[in-house]
């Protein structure tokens, strides 16, 4: 990629980012000179995960909450990693119209994110695309996952913050989620609160985590309700976060598992080159046939090249 395009980039061009978003989501080794001469630039913007089941509604929600941001002036990105939702599936055609006009305004740019050649898998590219919107002037960077098992787990390493979207129907399951919900995240949100039950979620979650530094919000994005709210909301846990030491910390913290992460892509990738593919293949079947167990496999292999 040429001067003039990290110019154009870092200028907001959208369809300069658009090109480096692709090569992202194509693994495409070229990516990392780029983003080494971006990096400089980022580190201003707010990242925020949400994450929940399919049928929260979550698009919806972010949605509703660019255009809060918008009539703040704030420049949005967003990154829709979930496969379901309306970016990468025409199923949510009602989603769709509604996200119309976000798609023609020049301050937030919506990519449905894949990752079919990213060798450190969905977070590592995730990562490198948060670090392109940030470059790219983007003030409030949302990233939507679905919120099952490990990918629940990654946003927390990938966001400062995480806003969880729940339901009132899923007040039997809240329980289960507990530990969960407990361990991500900063902000939970029972969306569709047109419906019967939201209150009664609301005094559930309340209940449940009396112990735990949470924002809870009742909204509806349907409707359009309560969105200033939990925009407020999330500003105020930022602004919290800053004031007592926690935002810097957590900044740390998505630093040191970017570089470990890095580190261990780049430690295997020079192993893998030391390694024969058929000293490997040998110890696999070794190993299917439990003639040698993994651990010692392991070290018998990192014995011979010498770690």
């Amino acid at each position: 990629m040429t001067g003039s395009a990290i110019k154009q980039i870092l200028k907001g061009d959208g369809r300069a980012v658009a090109s480096l978003m692709s090569l992202i989501e194509d693994g495409d080794p070229k990516v990392k000179a780029v983003l080494k001469r971006i990096y400089p630039h980022t580190g201003k913007a707010h990242v925020i995960g949400v994450t929940g089941a399919a049928g929260t509604g979550k698009s919806s929600l972010i949605d509703r909450m660019t255009a809060e941001y918008r009539r703040r002036k704030k420049t949005v990105g967003i990154l829709a990693v979930d496969p379901s939702s309306l970016f990468s599936t025409g199923a949510v055609l009602g989603d769709r119209v509604r996200m119309r006009e976000h798609f023609v305004d020049d301050g937030v740019f919506i990519r449905s994110f894949a990752t079919r050649g990213s060798h450190g898998g969905v977070s590592a590219a995730v990562r490198e695309a948060i670090h392109l919107l940030d470059a790219a002037g983007k003030e409030v960077i949302f990233v939507e996952t679905i919120g099952v098992g490990q990918d629940q787990l990654e946003i927390a390493a990938l966001a400062h913050m995480v806003v969880v979207v729940l339901t009132p129907q899923m007040g039997d399951e809240v329980q289960g989620m507990k530990a969960g919900l407990a361990e991500i995240a900063d902000i939970l949100v029972v969306n569709k609160a047109d419906l019967a039950g939201a209150d009664e979620t609301v005094q559930q979650l309340e209940a449940l985590f009396v112990d735990e530094d949470f924002h809870i919000v009742a909204t509806s994005a349907i409707k359009n309700q309560k969105i200033d709210l939990l925009v407020e909301c999330i500003e105020q846990h930022r602004k919290e976060s800053v004031d007592n030491g926690k935002y810097q910390s957590k900044r740390l913290n998505l630093c040191r598992q970017e570089l470990l992460s890095l580190l261990r892509e780049k430690v295997f990738a020079e192993l893998a080159k030391k390694i024969a593919d058929d000293s490997l293949e040998t110890q696999v079947k070794l190993i299917a046939e439990r003639q040698i167990d993994p651990y010692s496999a392991v070290d018998k292999m990192a014995k011979r090249i010498g770690i």
